[in-house]
């Protein structure tokens, strides 16, 4: 095989690779996380610790927006459908306060954002997805 063919062949492979990468993904509900969470913190941990995943919760509140002398804000997401209690705190950067500002409470918003169980149930470097 000559070397052009071989390079064109590996390059058409992995834009293949990358289509379906970039799919987007099905959200998690908030409330089936948190309660997943609560039934064992070691499976949900396994699952998703250090990992970028998509949640979709409703919020009441405003998110609390970054304050001069901190790095970070947090907006609360639940299932405002079910009986859970479970919350999932999403904590998002100076950087992304602007779009996170346009949230006004009692809306459904899908973010992204790293899993991390360390403390309950909470995505680090959230970014908003969308507001319903």
């Amino acid at each position: 095989m000559t070397k052009p063919l071989l390079v064109s062949l590996c390059l058409l492979a992995c834009a293949g690779c990358q289509t379906g990468s970039l799919s987007p993904e099905k959200p998690v509900s908030a409330g089936a996380l948190g309660d997943a969470y609560e039934r064992s913190t070691a499976s949900v941990r396994n699952k998703y610790d250090g990992k970028e995943i998509v949640i979709r919760g409703y919020t009441l509140n405003p998110p609390a927006m970054p304050q001069p002398d901190a790095d970070q804000g947090s907006v609360l997401l639940e299932d405002n459908d079910s009986q859970s209690v479970s919350k999932v705190a999403c904590w998002f950067s100076k950087e992304q306060a602007v779009e996170f500002s346009r949230i006004k409470g009692n809306q459904y918003l899908t973010v992204r954002g790293v899993f991390n169980g360390e403390r309950g149930v909470e995505l680090k470097f959230c970014k908003l997805v969308k507001i319903e």
